[in-house]
């Protein structure tokens, strides 16, 4: 469930804000519905990953991967046909680990803000 607020809520938000929206939605979704840390930090990461692969992927392959390609060359990629696939993973890597680590944090702060239990003296 996690997962699919994540995705659906960056999807729309970015479509007219900057990329680091993603940030504070993981951080909020998570601080509402995660169950762990793991769970957290998973569905962050997996959601904007999917999420940019994906739009990444809608981008570049009406224009043949012309434009993945060359930023593949100005990272220092040698010159072919699939650098396009590595640009793809690593803008899709950076944005999950944003979004992993604001889910961890938001979920963290959840914990952080549950009233221990009286303790008994």
């Amino acid at each position: 469930m996690l997962f699919l607020i994540i995705v659906i809520l960056c999807l729309v938000f970015q479509l007219f804000l900057p990329w680091w929206i993603i940030a504070p939605l993981a951080f909020g979704a998570a601080f509402w519905k995660a169950n762990s840390g793991a769970h957290a930090f998973c569905s962050g990461f997996f959601a904007v990953f999917a999420l940019w692969i994906v739009t990444g992927l809608f981008y570049s392959i009406p224009n043949g991967h012309i434009l993945a390609n060359r930023v593949g060359v100005m990272l220092g990629l040698p010159e072919t046909t699939v650098n396009w696939v590595i640009v793809l993973l690593i803008s899709g890597i950076i944005g999950g680990l944003a979004a992993g680590f604001c889910s961890l944090a938001g979920y963290y702060l959840r914990q952080a803000m549950v009233m221990p239990e009286k303790a008994s003296i």
